[in-house]
């Protein structure tokens, strides 16, 4: 097991580095300079100008109509919810809808479902005229010519993927890549969480902008409740998480862990809200796949700070453009270093109360999918700029 497992995540990390390495050095060839900030603003207006005129941008935030193309399979539920705000919302859910993504009658279906979207965005279109199309989808799911026919009857289209480090871009399906690559072009604005990916996007025809995970703070928030663990851990067991358990076990440290593949099992997001409140530290692991070396935001970045619970995990260095590292959460280099963090936590709870305090702070004001999109919409110019912090910092 633990063979397969090295095995596993060496060839995640050797394809990783090799798509990263292709697409980095044909743009440094071509002398590419993928824009951003001012300059990604001033090439989103050359593309999405003559809409946003029509459109009658900047609105307030109130006055928008958005619509909203995805399936729910875990946490998305929540998108309805983080858009509510902006005014208007049409919300074409495909599973609810009686499309299942996951079945091996997709493709066949695939098209059918396309039709279907197309179809609920001009129904709301004409009723009134939709400002942003905010899609979860992929070339798996959607083929471009549909979001290039809602650009055509003036809507603004983005796109946002929380997994495209890897298997990107990936296989062909149906004809076209399975992931984000193969819609890339046809989004005005691509939103990705690495924060390098925004290359491999300029690569495939699209603008694109980095956009980390969120939380709810309504589903993540502090409870009234007292510590049962000193040290927990949410995730499956899988890769080389067992072998850091094991570690810090040895050394003395007990890990309440709980997840696919623990003897505790898979709990509900209640359970993981209340565990987290439970935990004087909550672990984590920043790994892609089976790899320790790889590594990417994860949606329990947010989630913990966001319950105002203490987070101790692997030292990614792109967590210190969401968080401030050492005063809002703490990171680990390997076990030892890991072990060493918490014992000088738990011998020390007023530090670790003004952890869990900032956390929720900043979490509060950066990390909800609110502020999010409140940036996104920003970005494009859609709504007034108002005075207030901007993500990212």
């Amino acid at each position: 097991m633990a063979t397969n497992a090295r095995l596993k995540a060496w060839l995640i990390e050797r394809d990783a580095a090799a798509t990263h390495h292709r697409y980095f050095e044909d743009a440094n060839r071509r002398g590419v300079v993928v824009p951003e900030g001012a300059a990604l603003q001033s090439a989103l207006m050359s593309r999405i100008g003559g809409r946003a005129a029509r459109l009658g941008w900047p609105k307030r935030p109130e006055d928008l109509h958005l619509f909203l193309a995805f399936s729910v399979t875990n946490w998305e539920a929540v998108l309805p919810k983080a858009l509510a705000g902006f005014g208007e919302l049409s919300v074409f859910e495909w599973r609810s809808r009686g499309f299942d993504e996951s079945t091996p009658d997709w493709l066949q279906r695939r098209d059918s479902m396309n039709r279907a979207m197309l179809e609920a965005f001009v129904a709301a279109n004409e009723r009134r005229p939709i400002d942003v199309v905010v899609g979860y989808v992929s070339g798996f799911t959607v083929a471009p010519h549909i979001l290039e026919q809602m650009a055509a009857h003036g809507a603004v289209i983005t796109n946002f993927c929380f997994d495209d480090k890897v298997c990107w871009p990936g296989a062909i399906r149906g004809g076209r890549y399975t992931s984000t690559a193969a819609v890339a072009h046809a989004v005005d604005l691509n939103l990705t969480s690495d924060p390098h990916g925004m290359t491999r996007y300029f690569a495939h025809g699209g603008l694109s902008m980095f956009h980390a995970e969120a939380a709810d703070p309504e589903c993540y928030r502090p409870l009234d409740a007292s510590f049962e663990y000193d040290v927990s851990f949410i995730g499956a067991c899988y890769g080389w998480r067992p072998r850091l358990v094991e570690g810090l076990r040895r050394r003395g440290i007990d890990v309440a862990c709980f997840g696919r593949g623990w003897p505790n099992g898979a709990i509900s997001m209640e359970d993981m809200n209340r565990i987290y409140a439970a935990s004087r530290i909550n672990l984590g692991c920043g790994g892609i796949g089976f790899s320790r070396n790889l590594l990417c935001l994860k949606g329990r970045d947010f989630e913990v700070p966001m319950s105002g619970a203490l987070y101790l995990t692997q030292n990614n260095p792109e967590l210190a453009r969401v968080f401030e590292v050492g005063r809002e959460i703490l990171l680990y280099d390997d076990i030892d270093d890991c072990a060493d963090t918490i014992r000088a936590v738990l011998a020390d709870e007023r530090r670790a109360g003004g952890i869990r305090s900032a956390a929720r702070t900043r979490s509060l004001r950066d990390h909800t999918y609110s502020a999010r999109w409140i940036h996104v919409l920003r970005v494009l110019g859609a709504i007034t700029p108002v005075a207030g912090p901007e993500y990212p910092h």
